[in-house]
């Protein structure tokens, strides 16, 4: 693909505004024109190429719909008709009771009664959901109108609880990593993980078919603060495996693979690489920078964006979109995540169309070379 030299005037044109997906209220966006779609630039960045500017999760457009019950138990659905405050939280696609909790934003598992007391017993007591029980086409009928408008964007889709994530669902925290260390148990967990993976391929076709998402985000949340929840022995025996089977799921639909995986993992990056995924956004308590010097040639890595002060001046904000470029390092596979902040923040969106023309010129310069 031919490079096109900067033009800020050019690239500076307002074309229209968009709405895009939120929790709470959906909202307009503004959209710029660019050299070539941000579903493009995307896709250049995660195939190894040198994209024509840092990508952003502003180039994204997320499609979470409320017709699996997951995503309203979870909290988090974004579609064209947002949940009301009062419909958050319930019981998921497992029967799974969960408890949303405004003060943070997100539910938790109705505690003191786990459905599992023993992960021996999960085929005598869970039940599998039949997908075909939810309206797919009416979904996809009434998002149809705003995903339409997005198609040059890079649209995602969300799947909650993933593995070690659905693990805990059923038999609690403690409960949950027992049963990967516990000898008796692994065989359970691996049948049931098995199974996990049958149901996540069905689902990620038919989310594919009915929405035409480009990736799939898939939560699984690894770590605390401190450290991660278990080894990367554990993790290599346990998880990643089946964690790959997901990661092909997407794969041979020519999709991409996001995973989102709170906590301290650094060290647990060896078996995310081995499973296959595209894209992870570490949090802060990760050495970033390690991470781009030791595995940015091996998958795309999430830039999280501090929130400036509204009041930041233009001086600021040139030199905070300069110091992202150069904690990249000169990697290519990195991209910028903190769009949500822009919603209210004018000094964030100054701080993304800042950092969109500074990368401009930075990669122009290394593609030339």
């Amino acid at each position: 693909m031919d490079r096109v030299a900067l033009d800020c005037q050019k690239e500076s044109q307002l074309i229209e505004h968009r709405i895009r997906f939120s929790k709470d209220e959906n909202y307009e966006v503004p959209v710029y024109n660019t050299p070539i779609p941000p579903v493009e630039n995307f896709k250049l960045m995660l195939d190894g190429k040198i994209p024509f500017w840092m990508p952003s999760d502003s180039d994204t457009l997320s499609i979470i719909p409320r017709i699996l019950p997951d995503n309203v138990a979870r909290g988090y659905v974004l579609e064209a008709e947002p949940l009301a405050p009062e419909e958050n939280g319930g019981v998921d696609m497992f029967g799974v009771d969960w408890v949303f909790v405004p003060s943070v934003g997100g539910s938790m598992v109705k505690p003191g009664n786990p459905k599992l007391a023993d992960i021996c017993d999960w085929k005598k007591v869970i039940t599998f959901p039949n997908l075909d029980d939810y309206d797919w086409e009416g979904s996809a009928v009434k998002n149809a109108p705003i995903l339409e408008k997005n198609r040059d964007k890079f649209i995602e889709t969300w799947i909650f609880n993933g593995l070690f994530e659905r693990l805990i669902s059923f038999l609690d925290f403690e409960g949950a990593a027992l049963a990967l260390l516990d000898e008796e148990q692994q065989e359970a967990v691996h049948e049931l993980f098995d199974r996990l993976c049958i149901l996540y391929d069905d689902l990620i076709g038919r989310l594919q078919k009915y929405y035409g998402v480009h990736f799939v985000t898939f939560h699984d949340d690894w770590g605390s603060q401190r450290a991660p929840f278990f080894s990367l022995e554990t993790c290599r025996e346990m998880i990643a495996p089946y964690l790959k089977r997901v990661v092909e799921s997407c794969h041979k639909r020519g999709l991409y693979f996001n995973f989102h995986s709170c906590g301290k993992n650094e060290m647990l990056v060896p078996a995310m690489i081995e499973a296959g995924i595209d894209m992870w956004i570490p949090q802060t308590m990760n050495d970033f920078d390690m991470l781009v010097r030791e595995y940015g040639d091996k998958l795309c890595l999430g830039l999280r964006l501090a929130e400036l002060p509204p009041t930041a001046t233009d001086e600021e904000i040139s030199a905070a979109a300069a110091s992202y470029i150069e904690r990249s390092k000169g990697c290519t596979r990195v991209f910028t995540s903190g769009a949500l902040f822009a919603r209210s923040n004018p000094a964030m969106a100054k701080l993304l169309r800042e950092i969109y023309f500074q990368s401009r010129e930075a990669y122009n310069k290394l593609a030339a070379n």
